[in-house]
């Protein structure tokens, strides 16, 4: 038996400008758990620092990722703290580079969004969440027909 998931994008595939920062946000209602992933390119061999990685989260849909509340846990700083619950990782000068969040979304807010800002450098970027243990499979079933959503689904 597969799982139920919903895959929305959070921000599309896009180019930052040097020391740019992207964020997006998810609707989690309805849904138990989430892997939030964000996917970069290749950072320049000289300056792959990240100075922001984080997740955010707030009862109503946030006009900035930073308006909401941060989510300690998941958020990176230069060492562990009270407010910083990982290390931020470099980019990777070589290969692709994927960073993932598993939440646990039960006793959260209904939304949640990602912030994610490399240091001087242009890179392709996009972020994903992947929604799962719906309190009801039939709304993941159906072909969405907005924008948050994937248009077809195929189990097999």
């Amino acid at each position: 038996m597969f799982p139920e998931v919903k895959t929305i994008p959070m921000f599309e595939g896009l180019t930052m400008t040097s020391a740019g920062t992207v964020s997006g946000q998810v609707d989690t209602y309805g849904f138990d758990a989430a892997v939030i992933e964000i996917q970069a390119g290749t950072g320049a061999a000289a300056s792959t620092a990240i100075t922001t990685l984080a997740l955010y989260e707030n009862d109503t849909a946030l006009t900035a990722a930073t308006s909401g509340t941060i989510i300690y846990a998941f958020n990176g700083a230069a060492a562990t703290s009270t407010s910083a619950g990982f290390v931020l990782p470099a980019l990777s000068s070589n290969t692709q580079n994927s960073y993932q969040f598993s939440v646990d979304l039960r006793g959260r807010k209904r939304y949640i969004a990602v912030q994610f800002a490399p240091t001087l450098q242009t890179v392709g970027v996009s972020g994903t969440a992947i929604l799962m243990r719906p309190e009801n499979s039939q709304d993941i079933a159906t072909v969405a027909t907005g924008s948050d959503g994937p248009r077809l689904i195929v189990r097999g």
